[in-house]
């Protein structure tokens, strides 16, 4: 690290850092004879490397009014380097993260989307089908979700999951501003986030299209009549097609600025 001071009004410190945790609370496989699938154990190792940086400088000092601005921003990249049995997902409301080695801690893992396939034309050029219980298969039409072909073999299904979704941001810091009027003093501080995906459930569960249940007025824009070109499947009761799994569609991104702190002192 390093701290600089000039002139009595400028100050400045920069960080760098890793850090490295080992005994990370991760899932391990029993015996098939204990009668139990898994269990938790603290077998896991993950890293974090990044940096900070802050800047404080006091535009105004004199006698009775005083001003002093502030900001700071950091950076990190995570990333799990050892698992005991490898790669494993958690349910987290009805939407899944992995856990991974070389992927950032809590990843969201999910289906990819293209769009809403406009028509019965463009839908049979991409061949896309699942595989029902019973053994038969069922191919996407006009309307439904144009999910990716990770494997490239027409059928969407667990094999076509993949990364949609980092929780952790790019930059995070604060933005602080001190004011000072002989006796009097106004400080307030703002916080920042650019970069981190976020789960929106609730948009997820109201965007379904799928029952009976309230839905925003976003279903006033569904597909509904052949070359509509929309973001916003068909409405199909039972969602026979699964348009409405965990995909990139509720993953949003959830950078933001927000004042944090604000006091009027005396």
């Amino acid at each position: 690290g390093v701290d600089i001071t000039l002139f009595n009004r400028l100050t400045a410190t920069f960080d760098l850092f890793t850090s490295n945790t080992s005994d990370l609370l991760v899932t391990k496989d029993l015996p098939y004879v204990s009668g139990l699938n898994k269990y938790w154990t603290n077998d896991g190792e993950m890293k974090n490397t990044g940096y900070e940086a802050s800047l404080n400088w006091r535009a105004i000092n004199l006698k009775n009014f005083k001003w002093e601005l502030g900001a700071s921003a950091g950076h990190f990249k995570n990333e799990i380097t050892s698992l005991p049995n490898g790669q494993y997902t958690t349910e987290v409301y009805e939407g899944e993260v992995i856990t991974a080695v070389g992927n950032p801690a809590g990843s969201f893992w999910g289906y990819k989307t293209s769009g809403v396939f406009a028509s019965d034309t463009d839908a049979d050029a991409a061949d896309l089908r699942i595989l029902n219980p019973d053994g038969s298969y069922s191919s996407f039409g006009a309307g439904d979700m144009k999910f990716v072909d990770l494997d490239g073999n027409h059928i969407i299904n667990e094999s076509d999951k993949q990364v949609i979704g980092n929780p952790n941001p790019d930059f995070y810091g604060n933005i602080i501003s001190k004011i000072s009027f002989r006796r009097f003093a106004l400080n307030t501080i703002f916080a920042y986030s650019y970069g981190n995906d976020v789960y929106n459930y609730q948009r997820r569960k109201l965007e379904a299209v799928s029952d009976f249940s309230n839905q925003t007025s976003a279903m006033m824009r569904r597909w509904v009549v052949e070359g509509q070109i929309t973001d916003i499947p068909k409405s199909y009761y039972g969602d026979p097609m699964g348009n409405s799994r965990f995909s990139d569609r509720c993953i949003e991104d959830g950078s933001y600025l927000k004042l944090r702190t604000i006091t009027l002192s005396y």
